[in-house]
């Protein structure tokens, strides 16, 4: 269990990283989109390390859940985007259905 929350993590952390220097790129062919682009190929590495762990089923709606929280989390921190109230429910409802799926794990 403990191995799958850290790899869930990471794959959270590394694939909002990847999507972060994307955003920021200037091009295709900036250091920005080339680091982006690995570390988002690096989260698919980690997102399919899961996947062969856990079913489908489980793995698909807390990667996707996981990844919308944390990306409205660097877009506020270091994009300074705004999260509205509507966006802080969503984050908390979403983290409540994490909890409630990773509990039937």
């Amino acid at each position: 269990m403990i191995v799958n929350v850290a790899l869930f993590s990471l794959y959270v952390v590394v694939s909002s990283f990847g999507l972060y220097k994307l955003k920021g790129a200037s091009g295709l062919l900036s250091l920005d989109f080339f680091v982006g682009f690995a570390f988002y190929g690096l989260g698919f590495l980690l997102f399919y390390s899961v996947l062969t762990r856990l079913p489908l089923s489980i793995v698909f709606p807390i990667a996707a859940g996981g990844l919308v929280v944390a990306t409205q989390i660097v877009g506020y921190t270091f994009l300074g985007e705004s999260i509205r109230a509507v966006h802080a429910g969503g984050i908390v409802l979403i983290l409540i259905g994490i909890v409630l799926i990773f509990a039937r794990v």
